[in-house]
């Protein structure tokens, strides 16, 4: 196939397990932009969690956050957004801390705010290179994402619980320790739609590369879509083409050698 649009995962899928990105993609990424192909980082992440990495990669280009509650331009500017009312979230908020006192993470466009900080917390802010903000609803309209980090034991007991008492909202698992609860309409397959039919681009036109549970509609909507080798072990089991992991330019590779066949 001759693809005319890529789109990337960051966290186990761009980054290695150091969490850089290797030189060798960095070129691979150049070469697509002046072939102007676009590379499109599609994340669970915030814009401000995502920025840094596109000027690492010096490239311009559209942007998929909160995995697909909000999509920027290439200038940086929102051209899509969809979350979940504050009460809905205030709701949310209450059950997580009377039935499982954890911390619980807001995400409101550029805003990380949490309630506490713990373990978890502190990790996800090495990983991210962000310093959450004290929660604070005052004036906010509209929630992008709430977050639980917590032993995998309780995400399991909590996912489950959530969904049998909340409708209306995509409840799932971006890793072990982390569930991830958004408005019900959010995917990134519909972002990737949405930005195809903006750049008249086919879908059998587009190469995407994940390793999580929440990369699965993504790597099933693309032209072709590559499970990392190091993607979670369902994800490997329903996605047929994989490439090499993320410590071995996975997503170099699979260009290079893969597309095509």
């Amino acid at each position: 196939m001759t693809y005319k649009c890529v789109f990337s995962d960051i966290d186990g899928t761009l980054l290695n397990s150091k969490h850089q990105i290797s030189e060798k993609t960095k070129k691979k990424v150049q070469q697509l932009a002046i072939q102007n192909i676009p590379f499109i980082l599609v994340s669970a992440r915030m814009p401000k969690g995502m920025h840094y990495f596109l000027d690492e990669l010096q490239i311009k280009a559209p942007m998929v956050s909160y995995s697909g509650g909000l999509i920027l331009d290439e200038n940086q500017k929102v051209i899509y957004s969809k979350g979940f009312s504050v009460e809905m979230a205030k709701r949310l908020y209450k059950y997580i801390k009377y039935y499982y006192q954890i911390p619980v993470s807001f995400y409101v466009e550029n805003h990380w705010m949490v309630d506490e900080i713990d373990e978890g917390i502190e990790e996800e802010s090495i990983i991210t290179g962000l310093k959450p903000e004290k929660l604070d609803l005052n004036g906010v309209k509209k929630v992008h994402k709430l977050l639980v980090i917590a032993e995998a034991g309780i995400v399991d007991r909590l996912e489950m619980s959530l969904k049998e008492k909340f409708s209306g909202l995509k409840i799932y698992k971006s890793k072990d320790t982390y569930l991830e609860i958004m408005d019900e309409s959010v995917s990134k397959s519909s972002a990737i739609q949405f930005l195809c039919d903006k750049m008249k681009i086919g879908l059998h036109q587009t190469v995407s590369f994940g390793d999580n549970y929440n990369d699965l509609d993504m790597l099933l909507l693309t032209g072709k879509g590559f499970a990392m080798a190091n993607g979670a072990q369902g994800v490997l089991e329903s996605i047929p083409t994989h490439t090499l992991s993320n410590d071995e330019d996975g997503i170099v590779y699979a260009l290079d050698n893969l597309v095509g066949e």
